[in-house]
């Protein structure tokens, strides 16, 4: 079923809270959108441009910290010790698949956003005809079966969705108060999915592409200076055993809209652990499932360099050999 339809029986049944105003708008638009193919999803056609779970095959990878970087404009894919190749995909979001063959990423160029597929090795970009909303990509599941998306009514309200990767399959995730929901991010086992609505953290679990609402935390235990605040470019994302949250969060106390914290919150004693130091930022990061921490952390206010920190020892370690311009996104296969 289409996206749509479960959209119109939301607006029907409850009034989409507003979020909030006065936050940074997400993203500009991207020039030069390159055309794609869009498809009617039969599952034999979504196969054809993903991979199977179980099959010997060659990934677009050989090495240990293989990443895809958004930055200047471009997505470069590679590892830490070089970029191996500059994709033809104009757009923003990006998450890459596990086994690192295809990235999903939005396309912002037109009158709606779209979630589009690139796979690496083939160059070949397909649309995802998801409805008549704008949508964004978010996050792979660790085993590949499913991408998380927002899904973007106006400015201000957003509701979560699975797309199924080989069944086509839509499954809406509802946040039980206010009916909005933003950058849903899994958990490095996958059995966890993580949002926000700016006010509250809220946490499932994900089993056979169902979700169910666990645990909910309110967003002032991580933000608990009057200046920082969750907004919804800011992610969080459960480490592997559940215990530790990972996430960014603006700080409206400096003179950059755009700036940053990356920390950990302790769910059992409210701990708060700094990763940057005070006058870095982070724009993004993602948790592996070796509970390593790969992030961008600035070195001026327009170049980053590509990072890691363990959570037994969250001193940063520079791992790229080149910084990056402008850079807004990092994600790495396993």
């Amino acid at each position: 079923m289409r996206i749509s339809h479960y959209i119109l029986s939301l607006i029907a049944t409850a009034e989409i809270a507003s979020c909030g105003g006065g936050q940074s708008k997400e993203n500009t638009a991207a020039d030069g959108s390159k055309e794609s193919d869009t498809l009617e999803l039969p599952a034999e056609t979504i196969k054809q441009i993903t991979y199977e779970p179980t099959a010997a095959k060659k990934h677009a990878h050989e090495t240990a910290n293989f990443f895809a970087i958004e930055a200047d404009g471009k997505v470069m894919i590679g590892n830490s010790a070089d970029i191996l190749q500059t994709t033809l995909i104009h757009g923003t979001d990006i998450t890459l698949a596990p086994d690192g063959d295809i990235i999903a990423y939005t396309d912002t160029t037109g009158e709606r956003s779209l979630v589009h597929l690139y796979d690496i090795k083939s160059q070949k970009d397909t649309t995802l005809d998801l409805g008549d909303y704008n949508y964004r990509a978010r996050s792979f599941s660790p085993d590949g079966n499913y991408l998380a998306v927002s899904c973007q009514f106006d400015e201000f309200s957003c509701m979560v969705m699975l797309y199924g990767m080989y069944d086509s399959s839509i499954t809406p995730i509802y946040n039980p108060d206010t009916k909005a929901l933003f950058n849903p991010i899994f958990s490095p086992d996958g059995k966890m999915l993580s949002c926000h609505d700016m006010q509250k953290v809220l946490i499932y679990t994900i089993k056979d592409g169902e979700a169910k609402h666990t645990k909910t935390i309110s967003c002032d235990n991580l933000c608990i200076d009057n200046d920082l605040s969750i907004n919804p470019i800011c992610k969080i994302q459960l480490t592997r055993d559940h215990k530790k949250i990972v996430y960014t969060c603006a700080d409206y106390g400096t003179e950059r809209e755009n700036f940053r914290h990356l920390n950990i919150y302790d769910i059992k004693n409210g701990e708060i652990l700094k990763i940057l130091p005070a006058d870095k930022s982070c724009q993004d990061f993602e948790v592996s499932e070796d509970d390593n921490i790969y992030f961008l952390m600035e070195e001026d206010s327009t170049h980053s360099v590509a990072c890691l920190a363990s959570l037994e020892d969250l001193s940063p370690v520079i791992i790229s050999k080149e910084n990056f311009a402008n850079a807004t996104a990092l994600r790495v296969a396993f």
